[in-house]
This record gives structure tokens, C-alpha cells and sequence, in this order.
């Protein structure tokens, strides 16, 4: 690694809108590149130090400005709902995508909550269960089949999808986008519509 490599990796993620593919060792090659300045710094003379220290300073700039391009397209992927991408991201990077798609969803569901009521219900379940080092773990796969009783505008679920529902539907939602549904009389749960209906006959 040295500050022509960076310089080259800065210039292909500043000119592409996607993520770029960084070489499996990067974060280990500028680690040994920037110890080797400094220990090149530790023995120069005072014409030759003041050379190394402004590589050093160049190296970390360049280094900063490919992280912070790096991370805003990563907070624009985890916001739009998509998967992580299967390559291009460092463990690290992997992280940040994760720990912001969770909060993004979280966000989405007590804004939801907010709109359709039942906003205690939507604080409680989006997440339960979760922790920021686990993976969205069997809760968030909890699915309940509704009957929808009125036409509503469409909504983002709790699991990132885009619902468009109409009066009379029949879907599986969300638990969480499920129970709010109900709460605010929108929407009953299909086992509970049946014994209504076979009750009145």
C-alpha cells in the first residue's frame, strides 16, 4: 500500500455511485503503511521528517475522505431496505449496515404505529428479542393472516416490504403491522373473522 493506491481507490469511489470492492486486506495494508511512515519519520533527518509527515497527513486524508464516501452509501443501501450486498464490504462496514437497517426499521415501524395507532404494541415487538450483535432473530419472521375491513394507504412493513391492501383483502402481515391494524379497527385477524361469521349464522 502506499499513497498512490489510495489516491486511486478515493478516485474510483468518488466516481461511482456504487459500493466499490476493496481488496480483502485493506484495512491491514494502510495499518503497515502508516506504521512504516512512522517508524520512517522516527529516524529521518529534519528536511526528510517534514516530507514524512505530510505523506502520513495525505495517507490519513485520503483515508478519512474513502471511509466517509464509503459510509454514506452504505446508510443509503441499509435505508432503502435492500439485503447487504453479498460482496464489497468490509466486517466492519457490514456492521454499520446492519446496526443502521435495524434502526431504520425500528423508525419505520413507530412512525406506522404513529399514523394507524397502537403505537405502544409497535415500541414493544418491531425489535423484541434483538440485540445489536444478533441478526433479526425469530420474532421478526412472526407473520399473522388478516382480513383487511377498510381501504388504507399503502405502508412500508416492519419486515421492509411495501404493502398495497384494499377493503376485503386477505394477507399475512407483519405481527407487529398486524396488530396495529386491528387496534385501530382497520383490519381483524382472519381466524377471528371466521368464528364472527360463523357465529351470525
Amino acid at each position: 500500500m502506499d499513497v498512490e493506491k489510495l489516491w486511486e481507490v478515493l478516485y474510483k469511489e468518488r466516481n461511482t455511485a456504487s459500493l466499490q470492492e476493496l481488496p480483502e486486506r485493506f484495512c491491514e495494508d494502510v495499518r503497515r503503511y502508516i506504521s512504516r511512515l512512522e517508524a520512517e519519520k522516527a529516524e529521518a533527518d529534519d528536511t526528510r521528517r517534514s516530507f514524512v509527515e505530510d505523506e502520513i497527513r495525505n495517507a490519513r486524508m485520503k483515508v478519512e475522505d474513502i471511509m466517509r464516501r464509503r459510509i454514506g452509501k452504505i446508510i443509503k443501501l441499509a435505508s432503502s431496505g435492500m439485503d447487504a450486498p453479498s460482496r464489497g464490504m468490509l466486517p466492519e462496514e457490514r456492521e454499520i449496515f446492519q446496526a443502521v437497517k435495524r434502526q431504520v426499521e425500528e423508525g419505520k415501524a413507530k412512525i406506522f404505529a404513529s399514523i394507524f395507532g397502537g403505537s405502544q404494541s409497535a415500541k414493544s415487538e418491531p425489535e423484541a428479542g434483538v440485540s445489536e450483535e444478533d441478526e433479526p432473530g425469530e420474532e421478526d419472521n412472526k407473520y399473522e393472516l388478516v382480513r383487511i375491513l377498510d381501504n388504507i394507504p399503502a405502508f412500508v412493513g416492519t419486515d421492509g416490504r411495501v404493502y398495497k391492501v384494499g377493503k376485503e383483502d386477505v394477507i399475512m402481515l407483519p405481527r407487529t403491522n398486524a396488530e396495529v391494524l386491528c387496534n385501530r379497527g382497520v383490519a381483524m385477524r382472519f381466524e377471528a373473522y371466521k368464528k364472527r361469521g360463523e357465529g351470525t349464522r
